[in-house]
Protein backbone atom coordinates (compact mmCIF):
# COMPACT_ATOMS: atom_id res chain seq x y z
CA UNK A 1 0.00 0.00 0.00
CA UNK A 2 1.67 3.49 -1.16
CA UNK A 3 0.30 6.42 0.34
CA UNK A 4 1.08 9.39 -1.15
CA UNK A 5 -0.09 13.43 -0.04
CA UNK A 6 -0.15 16.64 -2.60
CA UNK A 7 -2.24 19.62 -1.93
CA UNK A 8 -5.40 19.99 -3.90
CA UNK A 9 -5.82 21.26 -7.23
CA UNK A 10 -8.82 22.54 -8.79
CA UNK A 11 -9.70 19.18 -10.80
CA UNK A 12 -9.82 17.64 -7.28
CA UNK A 13 -12.60 19.80 -6.48
CA UNK A 14 -15.85 17.57 -7.91
CA UNK A 15 -14.26 14.63 -6.11
CA UNK A 16 -13.90 16.33 -3.11
CA UNK A 17 -17.18 18.54 -2.47
CA UNK A 18 -18.56 14.98 -3.55
CA UNK A 19 -17.12 13.23 -0.15
CA UNK A 20 -17.89 16.62 1.64
CA UNK A 21 -21.65 16.30 0.90
CA UNK A 22 -21.97 12.83 1.42
CA UNK A 23 -20.82 13.16 5.36
CA UNK A 24 -23.55 15.97 5.35
CA UNK A 25 -25.93 13.62 4.16
CA UNK A 26 -24.76 10.98 7.08
CA UNK A 27 -26.12 13.76 9.27
CA UNK A 28 -23.54 12.29 12.30
CA UNK A 29 -20.09 13.84 12.41
CA UNK A 30 -20.30 17.41 9.95
CA UNK A 31 -22.58 20.36 11.84
CA UNK A 32 -23.53 21.75 8.27
CA UNK A 33 -27.02 20.64 7.16
CA UNK A 34 -26.93 22.43 3.64
CA UNK A 35 -25.15 20.63 0.66
CA UNK A 36 -22.29 22.18 -1.05
CA UNK A 37 -22.44 23.50 -4.80
CA UNK A 38 -19.76 23.84 -6.76
CA UNK A 39 -18.86 27.70 -6.27
CA UNK A 40 -19.34 27.81 -2.53
CA UNK A 41 -17.49 24.79 -1.88
CA UNK A 42 -14.45 25.89 -4.05
CA UNK A 43 -14.67 29.19 -2.32
CA UNK A 44 -14.40 27.43 1.31
CA UNK A 45 -11.38 25.43 0.41
CA UNK A 46 -9.34 28.86 -1.01
CA UNK A 47 -10.44 30.25 2.21
CA UNK A 48 -8.24 27.30 4.20
CA UNK A 49 -4.38 27.39 5.47
CA UNK A 50 -4.14 24.05 3.90
CA UNK A 51 -6.33 21.19 1.85
CA UNK A 52 -4.41 18.22 1.81
CA UNK A 53 -5.93 15.22 -0.61
CA UNK A 54 -4.23 11.75 1.01
CA UNK A 55 -4.35 9.25 -1.99
CA UNK A 56 -3.96 5.04 -1.71
CA UNK A 57 -2.17 3.49 -4.79
CA UNK A 58 -3.27 6.71 -6.44
CA UNK A 59 -7.00 6.78 -5.89
CA UNK A 60 -8.17 9.66 -3.68
CA UNK A 61 -9.16 8.30 -0.30
CA UNK A 62 -9.96 11.22 1.35
CA UNK A 63 -8.62 14.91 2.27
CA UNK A 64 -8.17 17.66 5.30
CA UNK A 65 -8.81 21.30 5.27
CA UNK A 66 -6.80 23.19 7.68
CA UNK A 67 -7.41 26.57 8.89
CA UNK A 68 -6.97 28.73 12.64
CA UNK A 69 -9.19 27.68 15.13
CA UNK A 70 -10.15 31.35 15.65
CA UNK A 71 -9.01 34.82 14.59
CA UNK A 72 -6.47 37.10 16.17
CA UNK A 73 -4.71 36.50 19.77
CA UNK A 74 -6.53 32.76 19.28
CA UNK A 75 -5.19 32.77 15.54
CA UNK A 76 -2.03 30.52 16.53
CA UNK A 77 -4.19 27.84 17.16
CA UNK A 78 -5.32 25.04 14.20
CA UNK A 79 -8.09 23.71 13.46
CA UNK A 80 -9.08 20.93 10.74
CA UNK A 81 -11.17 18.69 9.44
CA UNK A 82 -11.16 15.08 7.88
CA UNK A 83 -13.25 13.64 4.91
CA UNK A 84 -12.60 9.92 3.82
CA UNK A 85 -14.51 8.35 1.31
CA UNK A 86 -16.57 5.92 2.48
CA UNK A 87 -15.21 2.78 0.62
CA UNK A 88 -11.49 3.79 2.62
CA UNK A 89 -13.08 4.05 5.70
CA UNK A 90 -12.47 1.49 8.20
CA UNK A 91 -8.75 0.68 6.73
CA UNK A 92 -6.59 2.56 9.35
CA UNK A 93 -6.31 5.62 7.19
CA UNK A 94 -7.43 8.22 9.07
CA UNK A 95 -4.48 8.30 11.45
CA UNK A 96 -2.24 8.69 8.64
CA UNK A 97 -4.28 12.32 7.42
CA UNK A 98 -4.12 13.25 11.22
CA UNK A 99 -0.32 13.11 11.87
CA UNK A 100 0.15 14.99 7.85
CA UNK A 101 -2.20 17.27 9.16
CA UNK A 102 -0.31 17.67 12.65
CA UNK A 103 2.78 17.81 11.05
CA UNK A 104 1.92 20.68 8.47
CA UNK A 105 0.49 22.51 11.31
CA UNK A 106 3.39 22.44 12.85
CA UNK A 107 5.26 23.76 9.85
CA UNK A 108 2.76 26.38 9.45
CA UNK A 109 3.38 27.84 13.04
CA UNK A 110 0.64 26.72 14.47
CA UNK A 111 1.28 26.03 18.47
CA UNK A 112 -1.87 23.50 19.22
CA UNK A 113 -4.72 22.06 17.63
CA UNK A 114 -7.99 21.93 18.53
CA UNK A 115 -11.87 20.69 17.39
CA UNK A 116 -14.76 22.09 18.66
CA UNK A 117 -17.32 19.45 18.38
CA UNK A 118 -15.92 15.52 17.74
CA UNK A 119 -19.67 13.58 18.45
CA UNK A 120 -19.29 11.72 20.88
CA UNK A 121 -20.30 8.74 18.49
CA UNK A 122 -17.69 9.05 15.95
CA UNK A 123 -15.92 6.42 18.00
CA UNK A 124 -13.29 5.84 14.96
CA UNK A 125 -12.34 9.58 15.15
CA UNK A 126 -11.75 9.51 18.71
CA UNK A 127 -9.99 6.66 18.76
CA UNK A 128 -7.51 8.05 16.39
CA UNK A 129 -7.16 11.43 17.89
CA UNK A 130 -6.74 10.25 21.30
CA UNK A 131 -4.19 8.14 20.06
CA UNK A 132 -2.46 11.09 18.48
CA UNK A 133 -2.33 12.88 21.84
CA UNK A 134 -5.02 14.89 22.02
CA UNK A 135 -7.05 15.19 25.45
CA UNK A 136 -10.90 15.95 25.88
CA UNK A 137 -11.38 19.36 27.62
CA UNK A 138 -14.74 19.94 27.59
CA UNK A 139 -17.96 18.47 26.60
CA UNK A 140 -21.10 19.82 25.36
CA UNK A 141 -23.47 17.73 26.50
CA UNK A 142 -26.54 17.60 23.83
CA UNK A 143 -24.45 19.66 21.57
CA UNK A 144 -24.68 18.00 17.96
CA UNK A 145 -28.30 17.00 16.30
CA UNK A 146 -27.85 13.86 14.44
CA UNK A 147 -30.08 13.69 11.49
CA UNK A 148 -32.35 11.14 12.99
CA UNK A 149 -33.28 14.10 15.58
CA UNK A 150 -31.11 12.80 18.65
CA UNK A 151 -29.05 14.84 20.04
CA UNK A 152 -25.66 14.01 21.08
CA UNK A 153 -22.38 15.04 23.16
CA UNK A 154 -19.64 16.46 21.74
CA UNK A 155 -16.31 16.79 22.70
CA UNK A 156 -13.45 19.72 22.53
CA UNK A 157 -10.46 18.14 22.21
CA UNK A 158 -6.96 19.64 22.06
CA UNK A 159 -3.18 18.80 21.65
CA UNK A 160 -0.45 20.81 21.71
CA UNK A 161 2.23 21.81 18.96
CA UNK A 162 4.88 23.14 20.08
CA UNK A 163 6.36 23.21 23.75
CA UNK A 164 4.71 25.57 25.53
CA UNK A 165 5.88 28.78 26.70
CA UNK A 166 4.86 30.86 29.74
Amino acid sequence: MELTFRAYTGEDLPELMEIWNDILEDGVAFPGTELYELPEFAAMLEEQSAVTCMFQDGSLAGYYILHPNNIGRCSHVANASYAMKKEFRGRGLGKHLVEHSLSLAAELGFRGMQFNAVVAGNTAALKIYRGAGFQTVGVIPGGFLLKNGVYSDMYILYRPLAEQQQ
